[in-house]
């Protein structure tokens, strides 16, 4: 099976929002790590939303890995 072509659009993740998009697209903003959304935003704001979303991403796996071990184990009360 042959590489796609560099022109082929693939889907791609933004790092900042985590929104799915085509790249590369002729006449679009959009770079191989962001959306033609996030691409305006500030280098730092974008560097602190990359993070945020790589937290909430990692915060996201973990609870549905204890949820598929423990599905009908109820959780403690709180007080």
């Amino acid at each position: 099976m042959s590489a796609p072509s560099p022109s082929t659009p693939r889907q791609r993740t933004c790092r900042a929002c985590g929104k799915k998009f085509d790249y590369p697209v002729k006449g679009s903003a959009a770079t191989r790590h962001h959306c033609e959304d996030c691409v305006v935003v500030p280098p730092e704001t974008r560097k602190i939303l990359e993070r945020l979303n790589q937290r909430v991403t990692q915060l996201e796996r973990q609870l549905a890995s204890q949820s598929r071990r423990q599905p009908s184990d109820p959780a403690p009360p709180a007080r």
